[in-house]
């Protein structure tokens, strides 16, 4: 029984490895997967067969070769399966479903007002498994739906720790799941931007993250993951505040933080929308400039404190 248990785990790694280093070269052979990973053929082999019976890799033609028989390319099998990714914001929602090689499929939005009420929330997973419907993604090829919020997660990505934007503080995944057929989990909207963008750059640097919205978010990763901390509140760095004399309040109930000078919100007058905005600084209104410059100074000075508190360690008294 302990010698079953033994040959299962030396199998799931080199299984995980090889799947992820066809991913990462795009097409190899197998001779070259067990040179670069340090396998045996066999190995190799046997693991290559799991991985195209489980549908996740295909064979892609032939490698040219002047002596002996061509090698054969393997490749990952992208449309195998599908994630989906949900955004979801006050008034609207967004939807994406994205390949095994990250790229997106198909997309939509929804909008809709946002409530902590079953009503809305069956409406959402309505709208979903019609998406999968209309773009003929059938629920055995959905391997997960990751949603995006603008709060902090628990590490299992079940529950909203804090949740102030959309009020959503406790909600958790099973408003979703008792209307999905498949697994779902909570990601922090910040931190799913840093991921995508570290992915899209093939990136794998310790970084800092501001993304700027609607609202801020913040995020940090270091070897290559998100740095959440032991509660899940590392890199609000949004919360920081930058003037303590300051009579702008945030959501957090604080004054001062730099949420209420580099956000979008923070730019923008209550009857403004971003696009006329833009037109009246390319028309050179002196008011729509002032404010303008005052922003890129404000977030300016937002940067370097964000950098600050990435590389000492500060503690934002939000957290």
């Amino acid at each position: 029984m302990n010698s079953k248990k033994s040959l299962q785990s030396t199998k799931t790694p080199n299984y995980s490895r090889i799947f992820r280093f066809i991913y990462q070269q795009g097409k190899i052979s197998k001779q070259e997967i067990a040179a670069n990973l340090d396998l045996s053929l066999p190995t190799v082999s046997q693991n290559l067969q799991r991985l195209q019976k489980n549908k996740l890799i295909t064979t892609d033609g032939k490698f040219e070769s002047s002596i002996g028989r061509r090698a054969t390319a393997y490749s990952v099998a992208a449309r195998s399966k599908v994630s989906l990714g949900l955004e979801v914001f006050a008034k609207q929602a967004n939807l994406s479903a994205l390949d095994l090689n990250g790229q997106e499929i198909a997309t939509d939005t929804l909008k809709i007002q946002y409530q902590n009420s079953d009503v809305y929330f069956k409406k959402l997973c309505d709208w979903i498994l019609a998406f999968s419907t209309h773009h003929k993604i059938s629920t055995a090829r959905i391997l997960h739906l990751g949603i995006g919020v603008q709060g902090l997660i628990s590490h299992d990505g079940q529950k909203v720790l804090y949740g102030k934007i959309l009020a959503s503080t406790g909600l958790t995944t099973e408003v979703f799941s008792r209307h999905l057929p498949y697994p779902v989990s909570f990601y922090h909207d910040a931190d799913c931007v840093a991921v995508a963008e570290q992915f899209l750059t093939h990136s794998n640097q310790d970084t800092t993250y501001l993304s700027i919205g609607e609202h801020l978010g913040t995020a940090m990763m270091i070897n290559n993951r998100i740095y959440s901390g032991e509660n899940g509140r590392s890199g609000t760095m949004e919360h920081i505040t930058l003037n303590t004399h300051s009579d702008r309040q945030c959501y957090c109930g604080r004054y001062g933080c730099i949420e209420t000078y580099c956000s979008i919100s923070s730019l923008l007058n209550a009857d403004e929308n971003l696009d006329d905005f833009m037109a009246q600084l390319a028309a050179g209104d002196l008011s729509i400039t002032q404010r303008w410059n005052d922003y890129l100074n404000h977030l300016a000075e937002a940067s370097i404190t964000c950098i600050c508190f990435s590389t000492t360690g500060w503690s934002s008294p939000a957290n």
